[in-house]
């Protein structure tokens, strides 16, 4: 893995990681919630294996990057298109889990044209319809949407003192906080890689909590675009037993985007990318599978 910064404009700099093959093809990776870079770093040896070059950024206030004061969720290509430039890149894809998943999104809105394959994984729709935020598995974020969407300022002063927890007791509170998922992701929570997902979170937590405060700000409102004005296909992939963003945001998304290709896994959490990551790359990269779903 290869952590590095590059400088925007306002003087701000913007935190990656480069995993896999550095010539290979380009997709950069969003992370979830209270997350960042270090989110995909399990998928170096597969990138490697496959000729793919992850590019994996913090966003704005999260880990290495800077605070950018009153983004929005469509400022976010530009950065995307900086560190595409700063990297080479003419055209490359996308890909958003989790609470990433609007970021690509707003890529696909606002860069289309520049994007080879975009993808929402366990993303979550807009946070427009009844009952959406209570239907969500982590009380953490149902508490953050809510708190953020009206006091960001708060939610982040609220957030930042866990930079300074033991990493044993993030994991403890994660392994008990993600049992919300259910039985589809009993085999990631028992593994060694909660503890990576506990690094992940706390290196999030870096510059303190408004960077990761803004961002449920920014997905709790409006977004500025709806998915209907996408003109780019959109994979839309979401695991049918997701105890955390419940598979009817996928179906939302589908209904609303023009162009969507809908992939709900069965028998699949929410922790879609580290059971499947394979083929969520050849699908980007528009190669047939070699593999079954599940293989990892």
């Amino acid at each position: 893995m290869e952590t590095h910064t590059i400088d925007l404009p306002g003087r701000r700099r913007l935190g990656y990681c480069r995993l896999g093959s550095a010539g290979g093809a380009p997709v950069m990776s969003f992370h979830g919630g209270l997350s960042c870079r270090l989110e995909s770093v399990f998928a170096d040896d597969l990138c490697s294996r496959l000729g793919v070059n992850l590019i994996a950024p913090d966003r704005p206030g999260i880990g290495l990057s800077d605070c950018s004061p009153g983004r929005t969720l469509l400022d976010w290509p530009s950065d995307v298109e900086a560190l595409a430039d700063a990297l080479g890149f003419d055209r490359f894809a996308v890909m958003g889990w989790s609470a990433g998943g609007p970021f690509a999104l707003a890529c696909a809105h606002r860069i289309g044209d520049r994007l080879t394959a975009v993808a929402s994984v366990a993303g979550v729709a807009p946070l427009d319809w009844p009952g959406c935020i209570t239907g969500l598995g982590l009380g953490v974020d149902r508490f953050l949407f809510r708190l953020a969407r009206r006091h960001a300022g708060v939610a982040g002063r609220l957030l930042a003192p866990a930079r300074w927890s033991p990493s044993g007791v993030i994991r403890r509170l994660l392994v008990h906080a993600l049992r919300a998922s259910g039985d589809a992701d009993a085999e990631f929570i028992a593994a060694s890689s909660v503890g990576e997902f506990a690094d992940s979170m706390l290196e999030s937590l870096r510059p303190g909590g408004l960077g990761t405060a803004h961002d449920y700000h920014l997905l709790g409102g409006d977004w500025g675009f709806s998915p209907a004005d996408i003109e780019t296909e959109v994979f839309i992939w979401h695991g049918l037993d997701d105890g955390l963003v419940p598979s009817s945001h996928a179906r939302r998304l589908a209904d609303a985007l023009p162009s969507p290709r809908l992939n709900l896994v069965p028998e699949h959490g929410h922790f879609l990318p580290r059971r499947c990551m394979r083929d969520l790359l050849l699908a980007l990269l528009g190669r047939p599978r070699d593999r079954s779903i599940g293989d990892g």
